[in-house]
């Protein structure tokens, strides 16, 4: 299936990787009122599937500049999904450390910028953007200053320049002339084209009269100039559809271009990605060149350049972009302590029907991942896939249910190292086109049933007239009603308020999620508790207690292939605490949180058997472990007790507050709002 394009403003497409690559996605981004955030528990936590805290996008295309003249190295990425954002390095030449300022860039449009490249154009001593996207190329004169960037575009500079849609531009002063010059690379073509600037270092000038083609490396061209081998002399390395580089020395003059291949210098890099779009920059302040791309599943690579600049020796370096989760493309989770120990592990499909599973190696406060998906390499279905994980037989094992774009959901279980299809199960259900099956027991007989979703919407309640050692489903028709949950629905089924009964929350294409409360099997829209949480494109929940502080926070897949992670803050019950001495340790969820500026914390002290009095000790910390309040640091006897904190000295912010007394240790965390 193949879904055309419904608009300029949204292209979708389902086969094809290379075709993914053809059309500009709008995502369409909606920013929330400043009420909004105050007033809802969700905090997003990129950490947790993202360490280095640079997003993961489609076709992503990184370029590093100095663009305030500080002496190391920012980074401008592109890509896709939106316009290209700015990151500053927070660190230093020779450690760099990059942190999102998504503000520099906010009047390039999207569909104008798949990515850009800078240069002082205008003479002014400050870098300007030139852009290549959708609409072509554009110049974005920056009218703020090195420390204060603010970019404005001067239209028409690239009037008389043939491009087409998605150009990838390079500038250098390739002629040596004193001003900036232009290749760029066509997509759906390949072609490397230059056009010299005939106008001067403060006016450019681009004439496709004066245009010359270099090379064809095949149905997309990302050039990249740089004088690697210092003779003075522009070089060009050049990205491509397929693996690897094409690596080009000057061997002629500025005025008589010499390409001579010399790609035998990275021949060992990019063997595995496609779509490289490279970055040649001293991002470790040692005088050497290394080596950045990006790459169509979005994940930038990093080469750090153990030889000379001449003779270079890439080596890759996992610490600075490493640790990112990023599938490919169509993540769709669901949290399950697969290993059985004890702990959430990390289970989804993806866009090319390949099941993808992440062991927690962490434990069940704070998850760590490492990628196992090899376990589920004999499992092979249509593209799209999505998958479902449960006890169906009650055999200890664990089972796998998936759906894929053909609309048949597939039982697979484990035999020795692989997972076949169970035969004659669930062989006779077809749902219309990307099913996405959830198991539940939503009729609390002790059984799994199926919740299975499809591209129209609809939702399918399949209940399970076998028992727990023998599943067998039968269709109930009807069951949801008038729900219906839009484009390719993913539902997940939880008792969300729990009352005792299991509410859905269901995403769709539309970059939406919706919640709906159950109410005697009355699915009521209720969006309020969902408020502050930002979705992507076919938006797949999965909802599990990540931080086992006693909630249930939301764990996003999408189009893009990554995670995002919003951790619950908001106190799902407050229990009131009991007159008479308590058996047990307990320190409750603080009241209200989020806060400003005081909430209240209680906790109870049961009896000592070898004294009366227990020491117990209250602390509140910051992010960092950094002590900022001790509420509590006293004997006490057995009892229930409730302490006030006042926070009006702190800025906004996550803090924990941990209570101690003999071998007891627990902590909780609490928001600061102002």
């Amino acid at each position: 299936m193949f879904l055309s394009i419904l608009s300029i403003a949204i292209s979708l497409i389902y086969e094809n990787t290379k075709m993914q690559k053809s059309i500009k996605y709008l995502l369409i981004i909606c920013l929330l009122p400043l009420t909004s955030i105050f007033s809802q528990p969700w905090v997003e936590e990129s950490s947790i599937f993202n360490p280095s805290g640079v997003p993961s996008f489609s076709f992503s295309q990184p370029r590093f500049y100095d663009l305030d003249v500080d002496g190391d190295f920012e980074m401008i990425l592109g890509s896709i999904e939106q316009n290209p954002i700015y990151f500053k390095n927070i660190g230093n030449k020779y450690n760099a450390k990059f942190e999102a300022d998504p503000f520099v860039f906010q009047e390039v449009r999207d569909l104008d910028a798949e990515m850009g490249v800078c240069a002082d154009m205008d003479n002014d001593g400050d870098l300007d953007f030139v852009s290549g996207g959708y609409t072509g190329l554009h110049y974005y004169q920056n009218t703020g200053n090195n420390t204060d960037g603010y970019f404005v575009e001067i239209e028409n500079v690239f009037a008389n320049v043939v491009a087409g849609e998605n150009p990838s531009p390079a500038l250098g002063d390739l002629d040596g002339d004193g001003d900036f010059d232009l290749v760029f690379g066509l997509s759906e073509d390949g072609r490397v084209k230059y056009i010299p600037n005939t106008g001067d270092s403060t006016t450019p000038q681009f004439l496709e009269a004066n245009s010359s083609v270099w090379f064809d490396v095949g149905l997309f061209a990302y050039p990249v100039l740089f004088d690697l081998d210092g003779d003075k002399l522009t070089d060009l390395l050049i990205g491509k559809d397929g693996h690897g580089f094409d690596f080009y020395q000057n061997t002629g003059d500025s005025s008589n271009f010499v390409w001579t291949n010399k790609s035998s210098l990275f021949q060992n890099v990019g063997t595995d990605t496609y779509w490289n779009s490279p970055a040649l920059v001293d991002l470790t302040g040692d005088g050497r060149i290394d080596l950045l791309y990006g790459t169509a599943s979005g994940p930038i690579k990093f080469y750090k350049n153990t030889g000379t600049n001449a003779a270079p020796i890439w080596a890759e370096n996992t610490t600075l972009f490493g640790g990112t989760i990023d599938i490919g493309g169509a993540s769709s989770p669901v949290l399950f302590d697969f290993d059985s120990d004890g702990d959430f592990d990390l289970i989804s499909g993806s866009q090319m029907g390949e099941i993808k599973y992440f062991e927690n190696t962490g434990n069940k406060s704070s998850p760590a991942w490492l990628e196992k998906s090899s376990i589920f390499s004999s499992i092979d279905h249509s593209i799209y896939s999505s998958v479902t994980v449960g006890d169906i037989d009650n055999d200890g094992i664990p089972e796998l249910i998936i759906g894929d774009l053909s609309g048949n959901i597939y039982a697979h279980k484990k035999s020795g190292t692989s997972y076949p299809t169970i035969p004659n199960l669930l062989n006779e259900f077809n749902f219309g086109g990307w099913s996405v099956p959830r198991l539940i027991d939503f009729d609390f007989d002790n059984d799994l049933d199926l919740i299975v979703a499809n591209e129209n919407g609809d939702l399918a309640y399949l209940e399970n007239s076998g028992t727990q050692d023998s599943a067998a489903w039968t269709k109930i028709d009807g069951f949801f009603g008038s729900l219906n949950g839009e484009s390719n629905c993913v539902p997940y089924p939880v008792d969300y308020d729990s009352d005792g009964d299991y509410d859905l929350f269901l995403g769709n294409i539309w970059s939406e999620m919706n919640y709906y409360e159950n109410n005697d099997n009355n699915f009521t829209l209720n969006n309020s508790v969902i408020e502050g949480i930002s979705v992507g494109q076919n938006a797949t929940p999965a909802l599990a207690d990540l931080d086992n502080d006693g909630d249930l926070d939301i764990i996003l897949g999408n189009y893009g292939g990554t995670f995002n992670y919003y951790t619950n803050m908001l106190t799902v019950d407050v229990k009131e605490l009991k007159s008479e001495i308590p058996n047990n340790f307990e320190l409750l969820q603080n009241y209200p949180n989020p806060f400003n500026p005081s909430t209240t914390i209680k906790y109870s002290i049961p009896n000592n058997v070898k004294s009366e009095i227990t020491n117990v000790k209250l602390i509140v910390f910051d992010i960092l472990g950094n002590e900022v309040a001790t509420l509590v640091n006293e004997d006490q006897i057995a009892g229930n007790y409730s302490v006030n904190f006042d926070a009006s000295n702190l800025s906004s912010g996550v803090y924990f507050y941990k209570l101690e007394s003999g071998s007891f240790v627990q902590t909780k965390k609490l928001m600061l709002l102002k």
